[in-house]
């Protein structure tokens, strides 16, 4: 069996979700996909494109990022936007939880990001002024402190080996190497809201052969202390928006690490 991987699909905006029409979804009946995170914070959209994956591939996975935990204009949290989130999932037919595909276990990890990742002190607070989360998110007070840990926790009962290769997946950012140094950065407070290194503890802990990440829109695909890190982030202009992570049939040898669609 092939696993693919995406992220940061934001079919929210118009060219986004038209480019997604016109890929070539054709092919994949037998092949399972990843989507760390970010398709749009709006629950109508987020399921129409969670559908149209859902009928092209035989497995789909998700993990919400921070657009799909807006709150914009409710009384809700972000906690209650996260649990509808979940419902939808599973009204699409969208994993959510640990499953074996093939020959392999893939396995979703919740996630927030924290400061602390910062781990250089280099991250520009000033820069935060305009950052949406600090005004679409609406964390309850038992979680407003460290939302982080509140999703790595829900992550515990999964963090453990597995009878197979293991394929691990977030939206946030879960290693400092994987972040530019900020004079290489438009964005110059990335760091500050980026990700955790706890979620690689938690990869550790799995044993994780690949893990798939989002958020930044830095493409990435390289191999830290024996995990293969990859983030495919969605473009398009790409004619072939899918990558693939893992084949049973050459089990990530060198062809596989291709684009393919």
């Amino acid at each position: 069996m092939r696993v693919f991987a995406i992220s940061d699909l934001h079919t929210d905006f118009r060219e986004n979700r038209e480019a997604l029409a016109r890929a070539p979804l054709a092919g994949h009946g037998d092949d399972a996909l990843i989507v760390a995170g970010d398709i749009a914070d709006s629950e109508a959209v987020l399921r129409d494109t969670l559908e149209l994956l859902a009928s092209r591939f035989r497995e789909v996975f998700f993990v919400p990022g921070n657009h799909e935990l807006w709150v914009r204009g409710e009384e809700r949290s972000s906690v209650d936007k996260f649990q509808a989130v979940l419902r939808i999932c599973g009204q699409a037919g969208v994993r959510t939880a640990p499953a074996r595909v093939g020959g392999a276990w893939v396995v979703p990890l919740l996630a927030w990001y924290h400061p602390s990742f910062d781990v250089r002190g280099e991250g520009a607070e000033d820069e935060l002024e305009g950052w949406s989360d600090r005004y679409f998110c609406r964390w309850p007070a038992e979680v407003m402190d460290r939302p982080d840990r509140f999703f790595l926790a829900r992550n515990e009962p999964h963090v453990h080996g597995y009878d197979a290769p293991v394929i691990t997946f977030s939206h946030f950012v879960p290693r400092t190497e994987l972040v530019p140094r900020v004079r290489w950065l438009r964005f110059k407070g990335l760091p500050l809201v980026a990700g955790t290194t706890e979620i690689d503890e938690q990869i550790r802990r799995i044993g994780a052969r690949v893990h798939v990440f989002g958020h930044t829109h830095i493409a990435a695909d390289r191999e830290i202390a024996g995990v293969r890190y990859v983030q495919n982030y969605f473009r398009p202009t790409a004619d072939k928006p899918f990558q693939l992570v893992w084949d049973d049939a050459d089990a990530l040898s060198e062809p596989a690490r291709q684009l393919f669609c």
